[in-house]
């Protein structure tokens, strides 16, 4: 089975407004990593300053960076063959955020079942207080080394994934 855990940095919060910034995922086959994705995307709006300061991506780094649909092809190549995409929080932020930058660009993509680690979390650890990535990193055992970055999130959120498996079976 493969999949695909992925992650986005965006401009802000509204799916209909906001832009993805940045992509990260990595393709996993058997639990293992075997391939990686990172762009940076000039969405052709500026970043604000409140985003900056969690995301680390600054206006000046993506003046030059791919446009979003030129990016947003590249994606849909790397997800393809995939059996489902994983990611946090991903069914109400990251997956809608997605299909919206398809439809803006006219990119036809096929909707992919998606698995959501908040979800997950939440029916398997039904007694922990926060479901958010850094806490669940904790609660693992995990590190995050570049935290609000897409490609170190994608990454993050893969090894939570197989730690939910892994807890899910025991259940």
């Amino acid at each position: 089975m493969q999949y695909v855990v992925f992650d986005i940095e965006t401009t802000g919060l509204h799916v209909s407004r906001d832009r993805i910034v940045e992509i990260g995922a990595v393709k996993v086959l058997d639990d293992e990593i075997v391939d990686r994705f990172s762009l940076l995307i000039n969405p052709g709006v500026l970043i604000p300053s409140e985003v900056s300061a969690i995301n680390h991506i600054s206006n000046e780094m993506i003046a030059y960076a791919l446009p979003s649909q030129v990016a947003l092809h590249q994606f849909q190549k790397f997800i393809e063959g995939s059996d489902f995409l994983v990611g946090h929080n991903a069914a109400k932020f990251d997956y809608p955020f997605l299909r919206a930058e398809f439809a803006r660009h006219g990119i036809h993509h096929q909707p992919m079942r998606v698995q959501d680690t908040v979800f997950i979390a939440r029916k398997v650890l039904p007694s922990i207080k926060r479901y958010s990535l850094a806490s669940l990193c904790k609660y693992f055992q995990i590190t995050n080394e570049d935290a609000h970055r897409a490609l170190s999130d994608a990454i993050a959120t893969t090894s939570v994934y197989i730690a939910l498996q892994k807890e899910k079976a025991r259940l």
